[in-house]
């Protein structure tokens, strides 16, 4: 059996395209003429960013080089790819420096998302980055303006772009068969009565203070005495990220915008509270009623509770179209409730990261470049705003600025 980690960029995309195209071998050999690898660095790979980089590893890409400012995650992450790779770094910027290496898989907190990405790409590193892209708008807008004058190529890892099911479910829609669209529904429940974040924050084997570079996880954030729960569950914490709704929010916002075709929100209202995890500053029940002119997005949120699961629900005049995960599928009605098709819901965590290496192949935009993976995400940080202030949050979607 051929060695996964080791084979070659032209080996991947050829049998991706074999697949898509039904070329020959041959053929396929004589378009492209390629032989090198792709070789990928990971930043930050905690549980999440494990994840990628396996999925990078079984689609062929090599993982030569590993940072992170925890060393005990960097332990698990070459766990989980089955070896060690050649160097693991406490300072991402040293596995940015070595010209070994195409790309990078970004996995960190969401408050080092900025630099580290704007750091890749000055380096000349195709990336992917997981969602939310940024913490703030300006962040987010300047990360696009930047990414743009570049030649890189980016992936935001809102994975849902490369679904086939909802690609469906956008064709459904545009053909007008469930008519005007007028309201959407979107939730994601789950039962966590005690946070498994916080929780492994108690492990010192994975947060005691000597493990890890405590400065360079601050990075720009307010300075503060180290914190394991800090450290873990870094979430939930306003300096690091924006709790459920920016967590969350970018995938299920981001179907909701593709599906529609819609710019964005006009007016964002956002309430809620911390009812379960007395450790959270963000809240743990989490609710966002977005207006986005010719309909309205009611976005809910709660890890305490898991009887509706998740899913999406988009309601026209003529009919719905309903994500039903607990039964993984989508299925569409008519206006009197009665079934009328269906189809599956599958995993698009692979798809997504092989349209990356693909891309990275191509030099073509990613099915989730900054600039889409941006303007996603503004209603997830108006909701934010609006729970924080108490009050409705208006933005001009076509201006792209404040009402």
């Amino acid at each position: 059996m051929q060695d996964q980690g080791n084979i070659t960029r032209r080996g991947f995309v050829q049998n991706a395209a074999l697949a898509v195209t039904g070329m020959s071998a041959a053929s396929y050999t004589r378009v492209i003429g390629a032989n090198d690898r792709i070789r990928l660095g990971g930043i930050g790979p905690g549980d999440r960013g494990s994840g990628r980089l396996v999925a990078a590893k079984r689609l062929g890409a090599e993982i030569v080089a590993l940072a992170d400012v925890n060393k005990a995650m960097l332990a698990k992450a070459e766990q989980a790819l089955g070896a060690p790779v050649d160097k693991t770094y406490v300072d991402y910027q040293d596995l940015l420096a070595r010209q070994d290496i195409d790309g990078v898989i970004i996995a960190t907190p969401d408050h080092l998302h900025h630099r580290c990405l704007l750091d890749a790409v000055q380096a000349g590193k195709d990336a992917y980055i997981e969602k939310p892209l940024a913490r703030t708008i300006d962040e987010g807008e300047d990360m696009v303006r930047r990414v743009s004058a570049s030649k890189q190529i980016v992936q935001v890892g809102n994975q849902r772009r490369s679904g086939e099911h909802f690609k469906r479910a956008r064709d459904v829609v545009e053909s007008g068969t469930i008519g005007p669209i007028r309201f959407i529904r979107i939730w994601d429940f789950r039962y966590r009565p005690v946070d498994t974040y916080i929780k492994r924050s108690y492990n010192t084997e994975l947060f005691a203070p000597e493990l890890i570079d405590w400065p360079r996880f601050l990075g720009s954030a307010p300075k503060r005495p180290y914190d394991p729960k800090r450290a873990s569950a870094w979430r939930w914490y306003w300096d690091y990220a924006g709790g459920l709704m920016t967590d969350i929010g970018p995938h299920w916002l981001d179907v909701a915008m593709w599906i529609t075709g819609s710019e964005g929100p006009r007016r964002v209202t956002c309430n809620g509270g911390n009812y379960q995890s007395p450790d959270w500053e963000t809240p743990d029940n989490v609710h966002a009623t977005l207006d986005c002119g010719t309909f309205a997005i009611v976005f809910m949120v709660q890890f305490m509770n898991g009887q509706e699961y998740d899913g999406a629900a988009f309601y026209g005049l003529e009919g719905a179209i309903v994500q039903e995960n607990d039964k993984k599928r989508f299925a569409r009605y008519d206006n009197k409730r009665r079934e009328i098709e269906s189809w599956p819901v599958v995993e698009e965590g692979t798809a997504h990261m092989q349209n990356f290496l693909e891309c990275m192949k191509s030099r073509k935009q990613p099915n989730s470049p900054v600039e889409l993976a941006n303007r996603v995400l503004i209603g997830a940080h108006l909701a934010n705003e609006s729970y924080l202030s108490g009050k409705r949050v208006e933005w001009n979607p076509v201006k792209w600025s404040r009402a």
